[in-house]
């Protein structure tokens, strides 16, 4: 498992690249929920989400968002860069990983990783990065938190969206450290299994089960990585918020 000296070096490495990214404040939202709400705004950081932070280099399989942060990445690191995408992923994503100067291979969604296992297999020197189930990319997503909460100290509790995992296991790492009383919860769509694996200890899923239905395209992903369940079912609250 990696730790919060990874995350505090990775905060470190790519402090000069991304955006310190504002929070902002709702009184609606405030009233709506009789509390305080602070929403850190990763839409406005660099390729459009926080998977810029975590994003390295060489071949990964991504439904958009990570995609875009690792060609980026690569880019300005002058490092070729392959994105292996499901054929149903958003043409504006697959268009902006253009942009960035990717190499874009579309596949079946359920054949994303076996696409990439051929192309690690062909000989050439690549290395292949998870859009989450990875350290180093958890690490990478784990910066918020610092960030966060040197922005706003006196939070209580903290709302993360989760898909494979990545950002919740390196935020909730990071988030305890700096604050060991503060509380984090995972929210995930519908339909996600997160609350039965957290309720059983054991990460499951229907191997057979499509994407979940969602608007929330980047998240669709049905499984938790295997590197990402341990930090989330230590240290997350067992309450998974569904939307």
């Amino acid at each position: 498992m990696f730790s919060f000296e990874d995350i505090y070096s990775a905060a470190d490495r790519i402090k000069n690249v991304i955006h310190v990214t504002p929070v902002m404040t709702s009184s609606y939202i405030d009233s709506l929920c009789d509390m305080k709400v602070y929403f850190k705004c990763e839409h406005l950081q660099k390729t459009g989400s926080f998977k810029a932070r975590g994003a390295l280099n060489a071949i990964t399989h991504s439904s958009g968002n990570f995609g875009q942060a690792l060609a980026w990445a690569a880019k300005i690191h002058n490092i070729p860069c392959v994105v292996v995408a499901p054929n149903n992923a958003p043409i504006s994503k697959l268009n902006a990983m253009r942009d960035y100067g990717a190499n874009v291979v579309l596949c079946e969604p359920k054949d994303r990783e076996m696409v990439c296992n051929n192309l690690r297999d062909t000989g050439l020197h690549t290395e292949m990065v998870d859009p989450f189930d990875d350290y180093r990319v958890m690490a990478g997503q784990g910066t918020i938190a610092i960030e966060f909460l040197e922005q706003i100290p006196d939070l209580d509790a903290l709302l993360v969206a989760v898909g494979g995992g990545g950002l919740c296991s390196g935020i909730v790492i990071a988030a305890k450290k700096i604050k060991p009383t503060i509380k984090v919860y995972c929210v995930e769509p519908e339909g996600k299994n997160l609350q039965h694996s957290l309720d059983s200890s054991v990460r499951s899923w229907d191997p057979d089960a499509g994407p979940v239905k969602t608007i929330a395209d980047g998240i669709r992903v049905l499984r938790i990585g295997k590197k990402c369940f341990p930090p989330i079912f230590e240290k997350c609250e067992r309450k998974v918020l569904t939307v």
